[in-house]
């Protein structure tokens, strides 16, 4: 009989759940649902990179005509930390969207530097209306998704004390390094918008699961993780990563602000 109300209890231990009070001690009920909750309307922006920058103006517009790497989804998105022992379906679901997100930003910032070093529609006048269309799509795709990110992230970062990433000197560092510097100045200046919103991204979502979700995926041979995973703990630990979430509230290097 003890043993069965046990194992009933470890069931009915909720990660998410541990991870919100570990919060709420810290800082307060109205700042971490604040925060926390905000985080949910990002689902539409992932949503929308993955199906239009990754799917459609990548893998559907550019890899059939150029010769461009092609990316594996499976490699980069890895929905394994639901199979930890006693997670719930409220877990999972968050285990889930932590895992897809992290991994759609670093295939797109993946894809963009292939972009980058790619011969995209030299002299090829059906190559260069396809680089057209694509230019023209990513811009379009751009303004809408990175000002909804700045505003949603500026709310999340102001309850949870996360750092703003500053764009002048992702901009400076692009500059510096000549990136997509074989490209005529419109295409050149849209691929570096491109990364330069993909890489505020990835270091926004470094913040956030360092925070929300530092517990490490399964690895296999062609895994792509983000530089940040090797900060976490392993997934059965999940008593280690509460106690630093509880002290220091974070496992990123870049410590919260409040």
């Amino acid at each position: 009989m003890n043993l069965t109300n046990e194992t009933k209890s470890k069931k009915k231990e909720v990660i998410a759940f541990s991870i919100f009070i570990t919060h709420i001690k810290r800082i307060g009920i109205f700042r971490t649902f604040i925060g926390g909750g905000f985080m949910y309307l990002s689902i539409v922006e992932f949503v929308f990179i993955h199906l239009t920058a990754i799917v459609v103006l990548y893998q559907w517009m550019l890899t059939p005509f150029f010769k461009v790497k092609k990316f594996a989804v499976k490699d980069y998105i890895h929905l394994d930390r639901g199979r930890i022992d006693g997670m719930t379906f409220f877990d999972k679901f968050n285990c889930h969207f932590c895992a897809y997100a992290n991994g759609s930003v670093k295939l797109w910032n993946d894809q963009l530097d292939e972009i980058s070093i790619a011969d995209l529609g030299k002299g090829r006048y059906s190559g260069k209306l396809i680089v057209l269309m694509f230019s023209l799509c990513m811009m379009a795709f751009l303004v809408f998704n990175f000002i909804f990110s700045k505003v949603l992230f500026g709310i999340i970062s102001l309850f949870l004390g996360y750092h703003r990433v500053g764009s002048k000197e992702i901009k400076s560092r692009l500059e510096t390094e000549n990136y997509a510097g074989s490209y005529i100045a419109p295409l050149r200046g849209i691929i570096r918008f491109a990364k330069l919103y993909a890489r505020i991204l990835s270091l926004n979502l470094e913040q956030i699961e360092s925070n929300w979700c530092p517990l490490k995926h399964i690895e296999t041979s062609t895994s792509v993780f983000p530089e940040h995973h090797q900060n976490f703990y392993d997934r059965n630990n999940l008593k280690g990563a509460l106690k630093a979430l509880g002290s220091e509230g974070s496992v990123s290097p870049r410590k919260l602000k409040y």
